[in-house]
């Protein structure tokens, strides 16, 4: 029987493109077009698609959590703007993480669903790779953040989904429930369904964008208010 849901936030609960829209339409303010959102769009998914993969590695070892999510998160905008120095990519990664808190965009059942489940008394938490001081203000334009009991970010220990570092600080970061006890709900295969996997949970594949799967998952819904059927 499960006891915790933890949910990805982005393209779970959260429609990340229309938030990453909104962030580097604030960074670029008149600069804005659709081309080059397109542009900047590819460049991050790649790029986070590349880290996740174990392509991209960190300058150094000893790098902190801290040090790791900036640098990560810099490269974005060299690879964006080319010319810039490592400085002013991290200062509009900055800007960006200001705009990401600005306009969360709900996917569609998400609130009702987490106010049922949390009214089943469930223990619901989110663990996103994405960065960890726009998580609140994305709760609270979901208007979901009184029924989370516990956020995580993969910046908190420096390694992201699917990774088993990030799975094993999650877990004591919320005292280490019993496996068994876990359901772990996203919509990336890779990082979110093959990770709980190889950490030996069980998942449930939100599959709202119809694709083909790659691993079997525990669960597969297309549309959030199915979970009521699961749980």
């Amino acid at each position: 029987m499960y006891k915790t849901l933890i949910f990805d936030l982005d393209d779970t609960l959260n429609d990340d493109t229309k938030n990453i829209q909104e962030a580097f339409r604030y960074l670029t303010k008149e600069k804005y077009s659709d081309e080059e959102f397109d542009k900047f769009l590819a460049i991050d998914k790649n790029y986070w698609k590349e880290r996740a993969a174990g392509l991209i590695k960190d300058p150094r070892d000893n790098m902190t959590a801290k040090e790791k999510a900036e640098w990560n998160r810099a490269q974005r905008f060299l690879r964006y703007f080319k010319n810039i120095t490592y400085d002013e990519a991290v200062k509009m990664n900055e800007i960006y993480e200001e705009g990401l808190k600005l306009n969360a965009t709900e996917i569609k059942g998400a609130k009702r669903t987490i106010k049922y489940l949390k009214s089943k008394d469930y223990k619901i938490v989110i663990a996103t790779n994405g960065p960890k001081n726009a998580i609140p203000a994305k709760l609270d334009g979901l208007g979901i953040s009184k029924e989370i009991d516990e956020i995580f970010s993969a910046e908190e220990c420096g390694n992201m989904k699917p990774h088993t570092q990030f799975y094993t600080a999650l877990f004591r970061k919320i005292n280490n429930p019993e496996l068994n006890e876990i359901l772990f709900i996203g919509d990336d295969i890779e990082k979110d369904i093959k990770g709980g996997q190889d950490i030996g949970i069980d998942t449930c594949w939100f599959n709202w964008k119809y694709e083909e799967p790659k691993y079997q998952p525990t669960f597969e819904i297309h549309e959030l208010i199915e979970l009521r059927d699961i749980l």
